[in-house]
């Protein structure tokens, strides 16, 4: 069976998902060990997320409108949200840290502005 690029997508992050799941619930020490290995170098590792997610935009746009992978987008954000909300205490900490940062825009000028930039492109699609 041959699969198309978003199909191919589709089938890494089953995988993907599937191996982190058995690796936390039977090694949880050894999934912390790659977490730390990975942040480690938040650098590279951001250029690395954003190289993967431009290709995989790349692949996605063919075949799909803007407004539909925004509606993709809202549904992972979601189920991110929820995996979030259930250390919620921690989450506060956390963003109440992110936000004393005085240099945290600066940090993630990039993101904001790709979102902005799709969220534009979305309205444009809409209206």
């Amino acid at each position: 069976m041959a699969f198309n690029a978003v199909e191919i997508i589709a089938l890494v992050l089953v995988l993907l998902v599937i191996v982190k799941l058995l690796i936390v619930s039977f090694s949880p020490k050894s999934w912390l060990g790659l977490v730390k290995a990975l942040y480690s170098t938040p650098l590279i590792l951001f250029f690395v997320e954003l190289i993967l997610a431009a290709i995989i935009f790349y692949y996605l746009i063919q075949q799909l409108t803007i407004i539909q992978i925004m509606a993709a987008i809202a549904l992972g954000a979601l189920l991110t949200g929820m995996s979030f909300a259930i250390y919620g205490k921690e989450t506060i900490a956390w963003g109440t840290k992110l936000l004393r940062d005085k240099s945290f825009l600066r940090k993630a000028w990039l993101p904001i502005l790709i979102w902005l930039a799709l969220a534009v492109w979305t309205l444009m699609a809409l209206f």
